[in-house]
């Protein structure tokens, strides 16, 4: 296989970003050799390294998808979702997941943060969706997480949010998440009047 065929294959796999051990199982290559190709590759500029152990076709791979790629399974939320939604308009270097362990790692001057959270509760789908190769919660989703991890949810378009669907998704969460929620909905129906 040339150089060319891989980069038909991890052209058609529709990814811009790709950890060692996908190269390995696209290219059907042992570890060591994956490496030495992946290597000779960024040094001819065919492909861009993005960290160690992580690969990009160019320098323009959605961010989300590495935030999914680094710890897997995780979901892209809190703060990083508002702000993709247009729910948050303040721009952060710290693209925040959640997953079922804490870990942070920087990447090419990012911050990937990943907060963990109950297996049960994470493992409840409602409010994510998965476009593509990215797992995001919905904005809805994303506020509950922020309550569950006591984070301060930054709201700056609440029109975007659909309380109906918030408070039915808030129904998964803890009790003391649904009494929080209940605050920050009426602080707005207060607001609105």
């Amino acid at each position: 296989m040339d150089n060319a065929q891989r980069l038909k294959i991890l052209s058609n796999t529709g990814k811009t970003a790709f950890s060692l051990k996908n190269l390995q199982s696209l290219w059907g290559s042992p570890p060591q050799i994956t490496k030495i190709i992946a290597k000779r590759m960024v040094d001819k500029g065919l492909i861009a390294r993005v960290d160690r152990g992580y690969y990009a076709l160019n320098e323009n791979f959605n961010i989300y998808e590495l935030a999914n790629l680094i710890i897997s399974p995780s979901y892209v939320s809190l703060h990083s979702s508002l702000f993709y939604h247009g729910i948050a308009f303040q721009v952060s270097n710290i693209i925040t997941s959640v997953s079922l362990l804490n870990y942070q790692r920087e990447v090419g001057g990012r911050v990937y943060e990943y907060h963990a959270m109950k297996a049960s509760l994470f493992f409840t789908m409602e409010g994510i969706d998965y476009k593509g190769n990215v797992s995001m919660a919905k904005p809805e989703r994303a506020i509950l997480d922020c309550l569950y991890f006591n984070i301060l949810p930054n709201i700056d378009n609440m029109d975007k949010i659909n309380p109906t669907y918030l408070r039915g998704t808030s129904l998964f969460y803890p009790g003391r998440v649904q009494e929080k929620l209940k605050n920050i909905l009426s602080d707005y129906d207060q607001k609105r009047i």
